[in-house]
């Protein structure tokens, strides 16, 4: 069961210097089965792939509005089913949720930029219409396209063995019940206080790579350290901002990975990928 935590779409409307609102926004997926993307989305070739993805990301919404669409030319309509995501590109981000009581001064929105005809990129703008938030890559299917599938095995494949859960190698609490309690601006020490043991492997040999229980968040931002805490009854991957806080974090329960055709998959969205970088960076080195 995949579960959606959206601590972020808590609208904290209490006076005072800190009250802030932030939204999470899921981008729903018109062609690849998004079960399957969750699931895949631990494997080391997907996550080293969504490192590629957000370090491209981030430097195109460094820009404004106006530096990006001299960059990528004007925006067009989107048809779905003609454009896929790839595998390893997050399918959810967040972005505050304030609002001018004046609805026409609220110009969030987003646009979506042809790059030739193999790909588009779709900019999400603050509220003041100005500002990228996200960027959303997305690649033209063509009949090469392999859309991710569960490859089924033969029907006289014997099944696997079940495999017995290791031993937890110290008590902790890296569970899903302590998970929810993770809260705003928790130190490292916090975190590791909570689940009673410091980040780490407590369960070597747990099968819990892509089985994703849930998200939560809460507040949006750059990830500046990333740990992990495994135990025998899940993983838990938790992000810290600049100064060392909680802001977002995802819990894994025990579970194999599904069997599927990521690989080629992959290969055809890495292909794609190095044909939107060049159309990219060639536009920047013509201006």
């Amino acid at each position: 069961m995949l579960r959606i935590n959206c601590l972020s779409l808590l609208l904290l409307a209490a006076a005072g210097p800190k009250a802030y609102a932030v939204v999470t926004v899921i981008v729903l997926d018109s062609v690849d089965d998004s079960a399957l993307v969750v699931a895949v989305s631990g494997q080391k070739p997907v996550r080293e792939f969504a490192a590629e993805i957000t370090a491209f990301r981030e430097k195109l919404t460094a820009s404004k509005k106006g530096h990006i669409e001299k960059l990528l030319g004007k925006p067009a309509r989107r048809r779905d089913g003609d454009y896929a995501m790839p595998v390893a590109q997050p399918r959810s981000f967040s972005m505050s949720g304030l609002r001018h009581a004046d609805e026409s001064e609220n110009k969030d929105h987003s646009a979506f930029y042809p790059i030739g005809d193999s790909a588009g990129i779709e900019v999400w703008y603050k509220i003041d219409g100005e500002s990228p938030v996200f960027a959303l890559l997305y690649f033209r299917v063509d009949k090469a396209f392999p859309k991710l599938t569960e490859v089924k095995g033969k029907t006289t494949d014997k099944p696997a063995a079940p495999k017995k859960a290791p031993a937890a190698t110290r008590k902790h609490t890296i569970d899903q019940n302590h998970w929810d309690k993770l809260k705003e601006g928790m130190t490292k020490v916090e975190v590791a206080e909570l689940f009673f043991a410091p980040a780490g492997d407590h369960a070597p040999g747990t099968d819990y790579f892509t089985n994703s229980w849930g998200w939560r968040g809460v507040g949006y931002g750059k990830a500046f350290e990333t740990l992990e805490w495994r135990s025998e009854k899940g993983r838990v991957v938790v992000e810290f901002d600049e100064k060392g806080r909680f802001f977002a974090s995802e819990f894994f329960l025990p579970g194999r990975d599904p069997v599927t055709n990521v690989a080629d998959r992959l290969k055809w969205d890495r292909e794609q990928f190095e044909k939107l970088k060049k159309y990219v960076e060639d536009r920047r080195s013509a201006k």
